[in-house]
Protein backbone atom coordinates (compact mmCIF):
# COMPACT_ATOMS: atom_id res chain seq x y z
CA UNK A 1 0.00 0.00 0.00
CA UNK A 2 0.99 3.30 -1.10
CA UNK A 3 0.24 6.98 0.24
CA UNK A 4 0.36 10.07 -1.44
CA UNK A 5 1.56 13.10 1.58
CA UNK A 6 0.82 16.63 1.17
CA UNK A 7 3.60 18.38 3.30
CA UNK A 8 3.50 22.06 4.78
CA UNK A 9 6.23 23.00 2.28
CA UNK A 10 6.17 25.45 -0.36
CA UNK A 11 6.59 22.64 -3.16
CA UNK A 12 4.21 21.85 -6.18
CA UNK A 13 3.79 18.33 -5.85
CA UNK A 14 2.40 15.60 -3.00
CA UNK A 15 4.88 12.66 -2.20
CA UNK A 16 4.65 8.86 -2.14
CA UNK A 17 4.99 6.89 0.56
CA UNK A 18 4.96 3.33 1.72
CA UNK A 19 2.70 1.93 3.94
CA UNK A 20 4.16 -0.92 6.58
CA UNK A 21 2.07 -4.05 7.04
CA UNK A 22 0.77 -2.81 10.78
CA UNK A 23 -0.13 0.34 9.82
CA UNK A 24 -2.27 -0.62 6.46
CA UNK A 25 -5.36 -1.25 8.40
CA UNK A 26 -5.37 2.43 10.18
CA UNK A 27 -4.62 4.42 6.98
CA UNK A 28 -7.10 6.55 5.50
CA UNK A 29 -7.18 9.67 3.57
CA UNK A 30 -7.24 13.54 5.60
CA UNK A 31 -5.23 11.81 8.23
CA UNK A 32 -1.86 13.32 9.67
CA UNK A 33 1.34 10.50 9.25
CA UNK A 34 4.61 11.25 10.20
CA UNK A 35 7.40 11.29 7.88
CA UNK A 36 10.80 11.38 6.96
CA UNK A 37 11.99 14.21 4.31
CA UNK A 38 15.03 15.02 3.17
CA UNK A 39 17.87 13.28 5.22
CA UNK A 40 17.80 15.06 8.87
CA UNK A 41 13.85 16.35 8.77
CA UNK A 42 10.84 14.87 9.98
CA UNK A 43 7.03 16.39 9.20
CA UNK A 44 3.63 15.70 9.65
CA UNK A 45 1.95 15.77 6.45
CA UNK A 46 -1.67 14.61 5.00
CA UNK A 47 -2.84 11.99 3.30
CA UNK A 48 -4.05 12.86 0.18
CA UNK A 49 -4.61 9.71 -1.80
CA UNK A 50 -4.37 5.38 -0.87
CA UNK A 51 -3.67 3.74 -3.62
CA UNK A 52 -1.78 0.46 -4.49
CA UNK A 53 0.63 1.54 -7.38
CA UNK A 54 4.43 1.69 -6.86
CA UNK A 55 6.27 4.59 -7.79
CA UNK A 56 8.72 4.35 -11.00
CA UNK A 57 12.41 5.10 -10.76
CA UNK A 58 12.52 5.66 -6.46
CA UNK A 59 12.67 4.00 -3.62
CA UNK A 60 9.43 5.09 -1.55
CA UNK A 61 10.33 5.74 2.47
CA UNK A 62 7.63 3.87 4.76
CA UNK A 63 5.96 6.56 6.97
CA UNK A 64 6.96 6.67 10.69
CA UNK A 65 3.59 6.71 12.21
CA UNK A 66 0.14 7.69 11.95
CA UNK A 67 -0.53 10.63 14.12
CA UNK A 68 -4.49 10.92 14.26
CA UNK A 69 -6.85 7.74 14.22
CA UNK A 70 -9.69 9.93 12.51
CA UNK A 71 -8.61 12.16 9.81
CA UNK A 72 -8.39 15.73 10.43
CA UNK A 73 -9.55 16.94 6.84
CA UNK A 74 -12.41 15.76 4.84
CA UNK A 75 -11.92 15.33 1.02
CA UNK A 76 -14.02 18.40 0.47
CA UNK A 77 -11.37 20.49 2.25
CA UNK A 78 -8.54 18.73 0.55
CA UNK A 79 -10.30 19.84 -3.00
CA UNK A 80 -11.13 23.40 -1.58
CA UNK A 81 -7.07 23.60 -0.81
CA UNK A 82 -6.47 22.25 -4.08
CA UNK A 83 -8.53 25.11 -5.62
CA UNK A 84 -7.18 28.19 -3.16
CA UNK A 85 -3.42 26.68 -4.57
CA UNK A 86 -4.45 26.93 -8.27
CA UNK A 87 -6.72 30.23 -7.58
CA UNK A 88 -3.55 32.08 -5.68
CA UNK A 89 -0.83 30.54 -7.29
CA UNK A 90 0.83 28.78 -4.45
CA UNK A 91 1.49 25.65 -3.06
CA UNK A 92 -1.19 23.21 -1.56
CA UNK A 93 1.77 23.02 0.88
CA UNK A 94 1.20 26.60 1.59
CA UNK A 95 -2.08 26.42 1.77
CA UNK A 96 -2.09 23.45 4.27
CA UNK A 97 0.13 25.44 6.06
CA UNK A 98 -1.81 28.43 6.83
CA UNK A 99 -5.19 26.56 6.97
CA UNK A 100 -3.73 24.09 10.37
CA UNK A 101 -3.55 25.71 13.61
CA UNK A 102 0.42 25.24 14.69
CA UNK A 103 -0.22 22.52 17.19
CA UNK A 104 -1.33 19.95 14.10
CA UNK A 105 2.26 21.00 12.26
CA UNK A 106 5.10 18.88 13.11
CA UNK A 107 8.47 19.64 12.11
CA UNK A 108 12.37 18.21 13.26
CA UNK A 109 13.80 21.48 14.83
CA UNK A 110 13.36 20.84 18.38
CA UNK A 111 15.65 22.15 21.20
CA UNK A 112 16.66 19.71 23.39
CA UNK A 113 18.41 20.17 27.14
CA UNK A 114 19.09 18.22 30.06
CA UNK A 115 16.86 18.83 33.23
CA UNK A 116 19.56 19.46 36.19
CA UNK A 117 16.94 18.33 38.44
CA UNK A 118 16.42 14.62 37.44
CA UNK A 119 18.32 12.61 38.72
CA UNK A 120 19.47 10.29 36.08
CA UNK A 121 21.30 6.27 37.15
CA UNK A 122 23.25 6.11 33.75
CA UNK A 123 23.66 2.37 34.37
CA UNK A 124 20.28 2.16 32.97
CA UNK A 125 20.97 3.50 29.90
CA UNK A 126 21.78 2.12 26.96
CA UNK A 127 25.01 3.25 24.98
CA UNK A 128 22.60 5.60 22.53
CA UNK A 129 20.99 7.73 25.96
CA UNK A 130 24.42 7.50 27.62
CA UNK A 131 25.85 9.36 24.56
CA UNK A 132 23.33 11.61 24.64
CA UNK A 133 23.15 12.22 28.27
CA UNK A 134 27.01 12.95 28.13
CA UNK A 135 26.62 15.53 25.05
CA UNK A 136 23.75 17.68 26.74
CA UNK A 137 26.06 17.79 30.29
CA UNK A 138 28.90 18.97 28.11
CA UNK A 139 26.38 21.29 26.14
CA UNK A 140 25.58 22.89 29.87
CA UNK A 141 29.22 22.87 30.98
CA UNK A 142 29.93 25.48 27.89
CA UNK A 143 26.91 27.67 29.02
CA UNK A 144 28.24 27.98 32.48
CA UNK A 145 31.87 29.55 31.10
Amino acid sequence: MFVDILLPLPLKTTFTYGVPLELQDSMKVGVRVEVSFGRNKIYSGIVKNVHQEKPEGYQVKPIRSIIDKEAIVTNEQLKFWEWMASYYMCSEGDVMNAALPSYLKLSSESIVSLNSEMDIDESQLNDDEFILIEALKAKNEKRKK
